[in-house]
């Protein structure tokens, strides 16, 4: 704030100085944005509070790039941008001819709400820092850890909001969604509890709180997906020191151990659910109208339907969604959003590699292995609504690596030593030699 003197000698207010107006507005929306990450535990209504806090992160943001001189739409924010409008318009042009169905207008409503998390979350996280990711991963965790606990309590009393089927929920729609919402916060703990700092007890709590939540939520592909993240980051990290990588290694498969040891003792209802779940098919995996068989049976309605068949009308051939978001994506939405979906997850992961080579940064590569968990994860269900894998395609695109240092150049390599210089005598010496020999060619 400005300030100017009066002729009494006082002091007036002169109003607020732009970098000031910048600093409130910047720090206001990342606020409100925060704020949304939180309340990404209750999805149970749509479009929900979240989404509006989300909205509002993105008008604010608008607000603070037109006050902003250098903050401007990076090319990336524009390419996701238009990948996502490709892919709702997919879904609007295959619904048309159902508008007037009961639902169809609130699900497309719903998927528009989802998917604009990740535009939003690009706008938002390309004005950002390491700092500012590293304080997103921190309220990610929070996030998660309360998510988790919600959980985790609705497991022990089985109290129906809380769990569906007896598996662990929290405030989230199904316990696959849950299971994939708790996968990043696993991943982040690993990069804060690899770097030097304060706080390792309570991020050992979160990591325990996490993978239990993921364990109690009783989905197989998160529990892969868990295993295979945490083993992906640490082996990146570790790659240089063997010795340790091969102790955290040691330590992993003894964590394993005990969780098996402790599902063999717990109460009989769990021991019989957490190994019932450790098998590749379920009894509604397989038969003629089993999930797998449901894959195969898509594949000519694909073919016949370009423009695919709209939202809510596979649910009147089967009795179940396709669970698999790769083929949902071409036989619900059509052909454009399946090739749409397809680039969209190539071009992430090619942008994810590049924002680790520009900055040889670890929340690159936190934030990358993220993303393919939850990609995992919605190979074998349909993701669309799931707000958390749209805002891990949006913190990729804006990652702007403008905003972090430079990484340290190699060495440049030291010079071959010159050779030893000829004293004088000797020089004229071998210089004179070649005369000499013209001389006596003579005749």
């Amino acid at each position: 704030m400005t300030m100017s003197v009066d002729s009494s000698g006082g002091t007036r207010d002169a109003g607020v100085s732009l970098p000031g107006l910048r600093y409130a507005v910047f720090t206001t929306r990342n606020f409100i944005y925060l704020v949304a990450v939180v309340a990404m535990n209750y999805t149970l209504m749509r479009p929900s509070p979240v989404d509006l806090l989300f909205i509002l992160s993105f008008l604010v943001t608008l607000f603070y790039m037109t006050i902003s001189q250098k903050q401007e739409m990076t090319r990336r924010a524009l390419t996701l941008s238009l990948l996502l409008g490709s892919w709702a318009v997919s879904y609007i042009l295959a619904s048309l001819p159902f508008l007037g169905q009961p639902n169809v207008i609130f699900e497309l409503l719903a998927k528009t709400f989802a998917i604009s998390i990740g535009l939003i979350t690009a706008f938002v996280a390309m004005t950002w820092r390491q700092r500012h990711f590293e304080t997103f991963m921190r309220v990610y965790i929070v996030s998660c850890v309360i998510g988790s606990i919600l959980g985790t309590i609705g497991f022990v009393l089985q109290n129906p909001a809380l769990t569906w089927d007896g598996r662990a929920r929290g405030l989230i729609d199904d316990p696959n969604m849950y299971g994939s919402f708790l996968l990043p916060a696993a991943v982040f703990c690993a990069y804060f509890l690899s770097r030097p700092g304060r706080g390792k007890l309570l991020l050992w709590g979160a990591m325990g709180l996490v993978t239990l939540g993921i364990i109690l939520s009783f989905s197989r592909i998160a529990q892969v997906a868990l295993i295979v993240c945490l083993l992906t980051y640490l082996v990146f990290h570790y790659r240089r020191r063997h010795r340790t990588l091969v102790l955290i290694l040691v330590g992993l498969v003894g964590l394993v151990v005990v969780v098996f040891a402790a599902a063999l003792l717990a109460p009989s209802e769990f021991s019989e659910k957490f190994f019932d779940r450790l098998t590749f098919a379920k009894a509604y995996d397989l038969g003629e109208e089993g999930r797998y068989n449901r894959y195969l049976l898509v594949l000519p309605m694909i073919l016949q339907n370009p423009l695919g068949l709209g939202v809510l009308q596979l649910e009147k051939i089967f009795p179940e969604p396709i669970h698999n978001i790769w083929l949902s994506s071409f036989v619900n939405y059509g052909w454009l959003a399946g090739f749409t979906w397809i680039t969209l997850v190539i071009s992430s992961i090619y942008v994810a590699i590049q924002n680790y080579r520009r900055t040889r940064s670890d929340v690159a590569v936190a934030l990358a292995i993220s993303v393919v968990g939850i990609i995992m994860c919605t190979s074998l269900h349909e993701g669309e609504h799931w707000r958390h894998l749209w805002l891990s395609f949006g913190l990729i695109w804006g990652f702007s690596t403008l905003n972090f240092p430079a990484p340290p150049k190699p060495a440049a390599k030291a010079p071959p030593p010159a050779r030893r210089a000829l004293r004088r005598p000797e020089a004229r010496r071998v210089a004179a030699q070649p005369r000499a020999e013209a001389r006596r060619a003579l005749p």
